[in-house]
This record gives structure tokens, sequence and C-alpha cells, in this order.
């Protein structure tokens, strides 16, 4: 129920190929944190312009929240992918808690990209299945490791334990899958995102690290 797993490493790889552009190697001192702890180099830096650094609780659907935890990021283009990559996975979820009413997660990624037949696979499963959810998904841990040009790669931790799959009325399934139940509810999400001309950051390749990899275990709490 989740785009296909690849190894993390090969993200930054493909998204160079993909945007034809000079790569810059990650920066050194933006280290993955294990559990989603604050890292020491961040830690006295200021939150993205015009968000505080802390837990934000957003409404996806109704019974469905996503906690998002923003991290101090003092760069603009950073922040600014962060927000994308944030933006686009509650959309997702928003997908699916108003059963398809909101198609708003589209605008968030490049319609030319593998990442948008990914997502629009990943919410017609549910669709078709008259499945909906309802809980708390967790997103946490966020980080932007390497700008590459006008492509970039964002990282965070997923918790899904809190989330439930429902009926289109909100009822919950008496069977739930694997995939909300520990340990491969939590997990590694990675993204390619590029600028388009118009400044908007959008997703066009998606990876996950998930359990046992060990990005994957480094994501839980």
């Amino acid at each position: 129920m989740r785009p296909g797993l690849a190894p993390a490493c090969g993200l930054l790889l493909s998204a160079c190929a993909l945007l034809v552009s000079a790569c810059a190697p990650p920066d050194a001192d933006r280290g993955f944190t294990p559990g989603g702890g604050v890292e020491p180099a961040a830690a006295t830096a200021s939150g993205p312009p015009g968000r505080q650094p802390g837990t934000e609780t957003v409404t996806a659907a109704p019974g469905l929240t996503i906690e998002i935890e923003w991290p101090d990021e003092p760069d603009p283009e950073r922040s600014a992918v962060i927000k994308a990559f944030a933006g686009d996975f509650t959309a997702q979820w928003r997908a699916v808690g108003t059963s398809g009413g909101d198609r708003s997660y589209v605008k968030g990624i490049d319609a030319e990209s593998s990442a948008y037949m990914d997502a629009v696979t990943w919410v017609h499963g549910f669709l078709k299945d008259d499945q909906s959810a309802r809980g708390v998904a967790k997103l946490y841990a966020l980080r932007v490791p390497a700008v590459v040009g006008r492509g970039a790669e964002a990282d965070g931790c997923v918790d899904l334990t809190g989330v439930r799959l429902t009926d289109r009325e909100g009822t919950p399934l008496a069977r739930q899958p694997a995939w909300l139940k520990r340990p491969r509810a939590v997990f590694l999400q990675t993204a390619g995102l590029g600028r388009g001309d118009d400044g908007v950051w959008r997703i066009r390749l998606y990876h996950h690290a998930d359990y046992p990899d060990e990005r994957a275990k480094e994501c839980v709490r």
C-alpha cells in the first residue's frame, strides 16, 4: 500500500539523472538523527520562515489527523522543500480520508514523473476497495540532506501505528493490514523533488526504507 521500496542511497543519483543537474554532495552536518531527535548542529537555529519548529496537528479528514514535527531549518530553500514534502504526505492521506473527494495531492507532484502514477495508484487502491482511514499518522525527523541544482532530496520518518483502515462510513475493518502494525508501520520515507519554472517544489520520485533496513530502525522511538 506504499510506493515501491528502493535503496534510499540511490535516490540522489536517480534525481540527478532525471533533472540533468550538476550534483552537489550531501551536507556533512545534516546527518540522520536516530529516533527523530534534534541534531546538535541545528539546535540553536531558527525555524522555517513563518513557521515555528515544533509539532503541528493537521486535520486531513474527519477523524484523521497528521502530526508533523517541524524541524529547526534556517535555510529558506530547504524549508520550502520540507514544506512541500510534508504537504504532499498530508494531501495524500486527505484523499484517502475523504474517499477521493479531495484531489489536491496531485498539485504537489510533477505530473510527468513516476511519483504521479505511484500516488494515484496508492490512493485508488483504497477507493477500489471502498476503504478510508481514521486515526493519527506521524511525520518527524524531517530534513533535506542534499540539494542538486533544481532538485533536492527530502527525508522523513513515518509512524502509522495510530492509523486504522475503515469502510467509507468510518467503521474500522475487523482485520488491519500488517503495514499498519510494528515493525512495518514505522519507516523512512524519501522523496526526490524538482523546482519548476514557477519556483514551486514538486515531488518527482518516491523511495522507502522499510524494516529491517537500518535507516528504518533509526526512526523507531
